[in-house]
């Protein structure tokens, strides 16, 4: 019998209702495991650590919003799990299926054949006195941005030793294809296909008439900062960084196995979505 992990935000609206009824659906067709922390209020297997949920689970069922299945990915990663994700949050441009279609959710995580796309990552080395201190990975985007001085600041990217670009401005943002869609296009960036090998470098608010985005082949690029700077790892990790410090980015060894609706191309979700 399948085995699927199912991970859960509480803090949507009616996302425990959703997920019992989920479990009620795979009654006698899966089994179905969580933290042992879920297990105390949802009817499932509970498993000690994400390494025996992770392991013992090829699939797992996600939901929530977007924030959700980008933390679960980088949960996930290590493991190759294939992520379904239910939205039961606001947006869902990354979910698969609406709560509203649970028994096509049912159906589609018993299925022997699940299709899936490979989605790459990114990781986020700090370095500070010339030691690595702190390694991130990102599905979305690393930013680099501004602490709390409200001035502009100097953020240059380098690759090789050669200057990529220089922004006057209140950031920078790092993005993979799957982040093409996200704050980077809030910033006046280009949209990527997810399929494209390519990363994203897009400034926050420059103070530039010339400022634009650029697309380049995924490669490791430094970036430094003439001020203090706060570094964000997908909108959920947040780390302070003074002036001498500075990080690297690069295509990480993880991807995110996010599984895609075979009747929807990608342009059909870009309208659909936004």
């Amino acid at each position: 019998m399948k085995k699927i992990a199912l991970i859960v935000n509480f803090d949507k609206e009616n996302a425990l209702t959703v997920a019992s009824r989920l479990i009620r659906l795979l009654e006698g067709k899966a089994k179905v495991y969580c933290s042992k922390e879920d297990a105390q209020i949802l009817p499932a297997n509970a498993t000690e650590s994400d390494e025996e949920l992770f392991s013992i689970c090829p699939v797992a069922a996600v939901l929530g919003g977007d924030g959700t299945i980008i933390a679960a990915a980088k949960r996930c990663a290590p493991y190759k799990n294939i992520l379904v994700g239910i939205n039961t949050g606001n947006l869902g441009y990354l979910s698969t299926i609406e709560s509203t279609h649970l028994e096509e959710a049912a159906e589609l995580l018993c299925s022997d054949s699940i299709h899936y796309d490979d989605r790459y990552m990114l990781c986020a080395r700090v370095y500070s006195n010339g030691r690595e201190i702190a390694c991130h990975h990102a599905l979305n985007e690393v930013v680099i941005s501004r602490a709390s001085n409200s001035r502009l600041m100097n953020f240059t990217a380098y690759s090789d030793g050669k200057t990529l670009c220089h922004y006057r401005a209140d950031g920078m943002i790092i993005a993979t294809p799957t982040g093409s869609t996200a704050y980077s296009l809030s910033a006046g960036g280009p949209v990527l296909s997810p399929d494209a090998d390519a990363m994203l470098i897009t400034p926050i608010c420059p103070h530039m008439l010339r400022a634009r985005s650029i697309v380049l082949p995924p490669e490791i690029i430094t970036i430094k900062a003439d001020s203090k700077t706060e570094l964000s790892i997908d909108g959920q990790i947040f780390e302070s960084l003074d002036t001498a410090d500075y990080i690297t980015v690069e295509k990480s060894y993880y991807t995110a196995r996010l599984v895609h609706n075979k009747e929807l191309s990608f342009y059909d979700i870009l309208q659909t979505k936004l």
